[in-house]
């Protein structure tokens, strides 16, 4: 079994998207992180965040990055947003992110990818 850190549907407002009025307008980008954490067990033995993922600091700095990146494909953010977790996130050997914008096809609650990566 493993063990897992995860970060529910963080909610963005950015600019993302290939279109005009994407390249203008913010709109509602939803953020699933899941990280794969063979060491939490250890940290809750011990208390050692060192051990697990801040998840807080995590979400902050996924805003952040994704408020100021303005990707214009949601691959291309994936890709960027996977090495920044591992590269944060010592602790975590694999990552898995959903990447969902809620506006782009109306009739839907939202469309998007995931995208996995492992050390």
């Amino acid at each position: 079994m493993s063990s897992q850190v995860f970060i529910r549907a963080l909610k963005v407002n950015c600019i993302i998207g290939i279109y005009p009025q994407e390249r203008v307008q913010e709109q509602e980008l939803v953020i699933d992180v899941v990280l794969n954490c063979p060491t939490l067990e250890q940290a809750g033995r011990s208390g050692d965040l060192t051990l697990s993922v801040d998840y807080a600091a995590l979400a902050a700095v996924l805003s952040t990055f994704v408020q100021e990146r303005k990707a214009r494909l949601l691959e291309e953010l994936a890709v960027e947003l996977a090495d920044l977790i591992l590269e944060r996130c010592p602790a975590a050997n694999a990552v898995k992110l959903t990447l969902m914008k809620t506006q782009a096809v109306p009739q839907t609650a939202g469309t998007g990818i995931e995208f996995s990566k492992t050390r």
